[in-house]
């Protein structure tokens, strides 16, 4: 027997690309009502503090305490089913014993980064996760750590993809530089970033993300920096336009995956990724992905595709055909399957 289709409160941002844009669509298909918490419009209180970073940080206590009211008085007027928060770093121990009473659907925590990593803003974060029902996490080592630190409510859940943005068919990007680039790169720069993508130097490369417009190493070498945003269909559409699209991942996500190792491939483009174990096992190096280990492996490899328009094709071809059920939908039916909370929502649903 599977539970009935419900009502789920989804707290998380809502951009373009935004997984908890991707995680209400995906209940939505399910056939489920969605109720959205939108922390963006909570940190800047309808846009007043948009540009107030600053004094985002500087308020952030009073911010946190009036989000934790404002989700607590949302759930208890919707009747729900399951609540699903997307990192939601404002829910603290106050802030789950608020939702605790204002509503009896299972509280689970989908988290995108790693608890122990570079972006955590509150500090003992796994006593907080210990608190949910369950915990999603898409990194096998840091569901090891987790156990090891008392969540024993964590299970593994890897990224996927939102095949409303993410796919062979669609608009092809045109850059503002006026051409389309054989290799593509969207992410924020990091150090090790650079070191990478310097290695592609002389090759018609395209970078789009945060902070490489004052990488003037990147500029010598001879890649393209692009000031357009590119989340979801805009970074479809880029991958779309170009024959490789290169995954470079941040320390925290080795030797795990990333989300674009799930949004590349669905645009029919090859993928050529950093070697991890996670990432082996879900694309076969060589078929459906080209791996590489160091940034001279990334450069040979990129030169490789770039050199067999017929390979790459395949190579190409292969991606698409394997992540094909790896979307989002299917992750919210896991969630609504999984044993830790689809027993109590089979047992409200027999009571409705």
């Amino acid at each position: 027997m599977s539970a009935p289709p419900g009502r789920v409160l989804i707290i998380g941002e809502f951009g373009a690309g935004a997984l908890a844009v991707a995680y209400a669509r995906a209940f939505e298909a399910l056939g489920w009502q969605t109720t959205r918490y939108d922390m963006q419009a909570g940190y800047t209180r309808g846009a007043v503090l948009a540009r107030a970073r600053g004094l985002r940080r500087l308020l952030r206590p009073l911010l946190w305490s009036i989000m934790a009211r404002e989700t607590a008085a949302l759930a208890a007027r919707a009747e729900l089913d399951l609540v699903l928060a997307i990192k939601a770093p404002y829910l603290g121990a106050g802030g789950l014993a608020l939702l605790r009473g204002a509503t009896s659907a299972p509280l689970a925590m989908l988290y995108p980064d790693s608890p122990y990593g570079a972006y955590v803003q509150r500090r003992g974060l796994p006593a907080v996760l210990a608190r949910f029902d369950r915990v999603y996490i898409w990194s096998r080592q840091l569901l090891a750590r987790l156990h090891a630190d008392g969540v024993a409510a964590a299970t593994y859940l890897p990224f996927g993809y939102d095949p409303v943005d993410y796919g062979a068919v669609g608009p092809v990007a045109r850059p503002e530089c006026g051409r389309r680039h054989a290799i593509a790169f969207i992410g924020q720069r990091y150090d090790k970033r650079a070191r990478w993508l310097a290695a592609l130097r002389g090759l018609d490369v395209g970078v789009w993300g945060l902070g490489w417009e004052g990488d003037s190493t990147l500029r010598e070498s001879g890649a393209c920096v692009h000031r357009a945003a590119a989340h979801g269909p805009a970074a479809a559409a880029i991958y779309r336009g170009a024959t490789v699209a290169v995954n470079i991942l941040h320390a925290d996500n080795v030797p795990a995956h990333n989300m674009r190792t799930f949004e590349i491939p669905p645009c029919r483009t090859v993928m050529l990724t950093e070697a991890t174990v996670e990432i082996d096992a879900f694309f076969e190096p060589g078929r459906a992905c080209l791996t590489a280990a160091t940034p001279g492996a990334l450069r040979a490899q990129a030169e490789r595709a770039l050199g067999d328009a017929t390979q790459a094709r395949a190579v190409a071809a292969e991606g698409a055909r394997l992540v094909g059920v790896r979307h989002h939908h299917a992750r919210a039916r896991a969630i609504v399957a999984d044993a830790g909370v689809g027993r109590r929502l089979l047992a409200m649903g027999r009571d409705r």
